[in-house]
């Protein structure tokens, strides 16, 4: 207990006292002699009043101690610090690299030993036009006489900045911010601006950036100023929340003059300019330690991050503990002098201001990098640092030296890979390096399609699991597509973007789009950039779609981008369009080649649907975009015949044994409802009901309904990957062992996995695989991507409605050619052979024709539009609305590779599907594949013009005669044309 009483509580106080008003006369004036102006406009009298109080109570100078001041709501953070060093600055804003900093205020002492920075976190409130603070920044900037070409669009600009922006205004300010944002609006880039001698003794670096990443981009830039030797004095930092154009983003760093400033043209400010351009594509990473300690620019650093990554992707198979993507940035970091050299190799075969020596300077590198790979003892470190430089030397083309670039791409030799089969051997692929991302676009054939699909992560032990298995699911579903592909022009593709925990999907998509675009634009010349350095030696047409987490505004942002950048056929680079494409839910173009399949396989199955009644059981919604068309077709088609009597989706399942109500299942898909809002008073059957899954035993049951529910036909239409597999195929047996559906139709991808699929199959389920039964919708993508070789915009939406309505009978056509033809072959192999076997062996078979015809076509044909069979074909693969419109220009505009391939595809497809598997081989040994095919088309005119003579004659047995020439006369005519009869 205390003793002393009243009067040694009083001695305290009084001294107390004196001490604080000694240690506040002093502090006061030096504060305001030694703050920066700018601190003063930009705190007000009751902030700097707090900071005082801060510095005083915390003992920053007598005790050297640091404050951190938080607002009640979190938002505003204020942080003091003795000391004005560059460490001290990116320490203070360290703090925060897991916030988004929307406004920023780093100032340094005049005397350097105080450092105050302010910062404002989250979205901050906007200001408001109808304000008088707003008004009053207006006048100001009026008064000041200031030039601001565009009164409206500096006044839309002010009103997209915050309340406190607008509060603590300085019209200067203000209008170097407006015509930073307008350098850099709608163009995704980052804008770097020198002011020398801006105020007296100090150059001003400015940096503006649209959409900047949410995180650490402050943070970045400082780090780079620190490892190029400039100390920051004071910085600021704005975001601006630009409607339509997004958020854009102006820092402002002032350098002091007296450590040597900087010039426009220097080395050193070009040095400083690339790398800030480049912390917008950057992520942190251990190998930054490159450019902190060795002085790498952060260009270098990513690349080196690439060939990591790259290297991971393969050494993983051979040890997934031995190299792990920790331990093979650890392996670079320890030889640092060889992944220098590496790295300077592979910058003397891109650098495209290298003119003369190249190749001596690549093979002087390139002895060094071998015979010091030798010298590396560990066996680990070896294979880590050969595949890194494996890299390096597979790289045919790359937009290193781009400048502007939006992360770094690389079109690689596919014999970099390790040894495949060759139905597994992919074409070319490319790899991608973006911010906190890694990517591959694999492709099977020149002219490819396939989708683009974004891969999140939530944390890093996830990132790592999905790391390790990248490539091969780029690659795996790539070669899926390509059995899908047949009947099209394009081969399979497919774009696989992982991202890190802390990554963005859109700075994801956009750093991988323009990348890639950087090295396939070309001029009307068909010639690459004169920044890019190509070791491929030809044009590369690239085709892309909308896969997982790509929304309509990537697909808008990813076809402007790419007319932007002048690609010469914008409109074409990427399907499913909002507006201009063909919305596959809306006009159901994967469901009506899956209920085509339906069909056919009913009937194989004794089951006349458009006379017999049947039921289905289907998995996904009726919010989903395969199944809710399953459900339209199939009350369109067949009408009450077609009972749908399950139905699930991720938020429960519904079951009635007499058959859902469509009226009630129409109400759903029309408000995009899910099956746990069935109305239950439409169930009629015993034992239906409806479940949610928001309970454990509603899982259960929506998990088990498509095994337990009998039904003649199953049709997957949604749901995820392997959902059907080894561990529970068994449960869509009956206890008697026969299945509870005598018929599946794969409208979902990957559904059933493949093992679980054969097993199936043996135990008697008919099972129609994905590559066959939903190949209308990438068809329908494919007829997109041809209508956007040649026309505009306008001209599509002219001819819209009547291009989609012809082409869903197109897509049915397809749909059933395929089922035919595998349900005959099903039927000739007397159970010798699946479905499924079929279904791979029919794409086999079409894509190995169709390769054969297209390379035959680019031998022999050097004018296309002078061969008018070839062109005849050509425009009768087209829906008649695009021929009788612009024949002229099917036949002139489309690229003369996607014309071959066009009809490649087509010829291919229609042999097979009409004359069966094996036919046309045993022609093809014995007579070129350009004989066989001519022979083929001119008797297939042949043949239908004597069916038609048949049918018109009036016999007796016309039909039956026709009939036989129909089904039999192309395969003896051409056969007897080849002289082999």
């Amino acid at each position: 207990m205390h003793s002393g009483g009243e009067s040694s509580i009083g001695a305290v106080l009084d001294r107390l006292k004196g001490d604080l008003k000694g240690a506040a006369e002093s502090l006061v004036p030096w504060f305001y002699d030694n703050m920066p102006e700018y601190y003063f406009r930009t705190h007000t009298e009751e902030e700097q009043v707090r900071h005082l109080h801060a510095v005083l109570s915390a003992g920053v100078f007598t005790e050297q101690q640091a404050v951190v001041l938080k607002s009640p709501c979190g938002t505003r953070v204020t942080h003091i610090m003795p000391g004005s060093d560059m460490a001290s600055l990116i320490h203070s804003v360290s703090l925060l690299a897991e916030e988004r900093i929307q406004t920023a205020r780093l100032y340094t002492s005049r005397d350097d030993s105080l450092r105050l920075d302010t910062f404002l976190l989250g979205k901050q409130p906007l200001c408001e036009p109808r304000d008088q603070p707003f008004k009053a920044a207006l006048d100001m900037v009026h008064s000041a006489k200031l030039d601001v070409d565009d009164e409206t669009g500096f006044r839309d600009f002010l009103a997209s900045a915050s309340e406190d922006y607008v509060d603590k205004f300085e019209p200067n300010r203000a209008v170097r911010h407006f015509e930073m944002c307008r350098c850099v609006e709608g163009t995704e880039r980052v804008h770097v601006r020198l002011e020398s001698d801006a105020e007296q003794g100090f150059d001003r670096i400015m940096v503006a950036m649209e959409n900047p990443p949410s995180k650490g981009v402050l943070l970045q830039a400082l780090k780079v100023f620190d490892r190029e030797g400039h100390a920051v004095m004071r910085a600021y930092g704005d975001e601006f929340e630009r409607g339509e154009s997004g958020r854009m983003a102006v820092m402002s760093f002032y350098l002091d003059r007296s450590q040597g400033g900087l010039q426009q043209d220097s080395p050193q400010f070009l040095r400083l300019e690339r790398q800030l351009k480049a912390t917008k594509w950057f992520a942190f990473h251990s190998l930054e330690l490159l450019a902190e300690e060795n002085g790498w620019e952060i260009g270098r650093v990513m690349l080196m991050q690439a060939a990591c990554e790259f290297a991971h992707q393969f050494l993983i198979r051979k040890n997934i503990y031995a190299y792990t993507s920790s331990r093979i940035a650890h392996t670079a970091l320890r030889h640092r002098e060889l992944v220098d050299r590496m790295a300077s190799y592979f910058e003397a075969r891109f650098d495209p201001g290298i003119k003369e020596r190249r190749e001596e300077r690549v093979q002087e590198h390139l002895e060094y990098i071998h015979a010091a790979l030798r010298d590396v003892n560990d066996d680990i470190s070896r294979k880590i640092l050969g595949y890194v430089f494996r890299f390096f030397r597979h790289v045919l083309r790359t937009n290193y030296y781009m400048p502007n670039r939006f992360g770094l791409s690389f079109r690689m030799d596919p014999r970099v890979l390790p040894p495949l089969p060759d139905e597994e051997r992919p074409y070319a692929f490319y790899c991608f390096h973006g911010p906190s991302c890694f990517g591959f676009h694999v492709r099977y054939r020149d002219m490819s399609r396939g989708g683009v699909r974004v891969v999140r992560t939530r944390t890093q032990e996830q990132f790592e699991i999905e790391s390790n298995r990248l490539f091969d699911e780029a690659n795996q579903l790539a070669r899926a597509q390509q059995y899908k592909n047949k009947d099209i022009p394009e081969g399979g593709s497919k774009a696989v973007i992982l991202l890190g925990p802390t990554g963005e999907i859109d700075l994801a998509v956009k750093s991988m789009v323009d990348s890639l675009l950087d090295i396939v634009l070309t001029d009307e010349e068909g010639r690459l950039s004169p920044h890019i350095v190509d070791y491929l030696q030809h044009e590369e047409i690239i085709f892309l779609g909308p896969d997982e987490n790509i929304t309509p505004e990537h697909i808008n942002w990813i076809t402007a981008r790419a007319a932007k950048r002048g690609y010469r056929w914008p409109n074409a680079f990427m399907s499913s369009k909002p507006r201009t494409g063909i919305n596959h839910k809306r006009y159901g173009v994967t469901s009506e080649g899956v209920i085509v399949f339906a069909e056919e396989v009913l009937r194989s199955l004794g089951i006349d649907p458009h006379k017999d009644p049947f039921t289905v059981k289907l998995t996904g919604g009726p919010a989903g975009d395969v199944a809710s068309n399953v459900v339209k077709i199939l009350h369109r088609e067949f009408g009450d015949k077609a009972r749908v009597v399950a139905m699930s989706d991720g938020h429960g399942a519904v079951h009635d044994p007499d058959g859902l109500d469509y009226g009630e299942l129409f109400r759903l898909i029309e408000a995009g409802l899910r099956t746990s809002q069935f109305d239950e008073s439409k169930l009629t059957g015993r034992g239906a009901f409806v479940v949610s899954a928001d309970t454990p035993e509603g899982v259960r049951q929506r998990d088990d309904l498509h095994n337990t529910v009998e039904a003649d036909i199953f049709i997957p239409a949604g749901g995820r990957p392997d959902t059907m597999n080894m561990k529970n195929w068994q449960r869509f047996m009956r206890k008697d062992g026969t299945p509870s559906a005598k018929a599946v139709v794969e409208g979902a991808n990957l559904f059933i996995a493949p093992a679980a699929r054969s097993r199936l199959e043996k135990n008697g389920v008919l099972c129609v695989p994905g590559p066959s039964a939903n190949k209308t919708g990438v068809i329908c993508s494919s007829y997109e991507i041809l209508a956007g070789l040649i026309l505009s915009d306008e001209e599509f939406m002219e001819i819209k409605d009547r291009y989609a309505e012809q082409l869903l009978e197109i897509l049915r056509i397809r749909a059933r050619d395929e089922a035919r033809l595998l349900l005959r072959e099903y039927r000739f192999a007397a159970g010798r052979k699946t479905l499924t076997d079929l279904s791979y062996e029919v794409s086999r078979a079409i894509n190995g024709l169709g390769d054969n015809v297209a390379a035959m076509l680019s031998k022999d044909v050097s004018s296309l539009p002078e061969d008018k069979a070839l062109c005849d074909l050509l425009l009768a693969y087209c829906p008649p609305v695009l021929v009788d419109r612009y024949a002229e220009r099917i036949i002139r505009d489309i690229p003369t590779r996607h014309q071959f391939a066009l009809l490649a595809a087509f010829i291919s497809s229609r042999i097979l599907y009409a004359e069966g598997l094996g036919w046309i081989n045993r022609l093809t040994r014995v007579r070129s594949v350009r004989e066989v095919v001519h022979a083929y088309l001119e008797e297939e005119k042949r043949v239908a013009a004597l069916v038609r003579a048949v049918r018109e004659s009036g016999q007796e047995y016309g039909d039956v005669l026709a009939g036989l020439v129909e089904s039999s006369g192309r395969q003896y005519l051409t056969a007897q044309r080849l002289g082999l009869l």
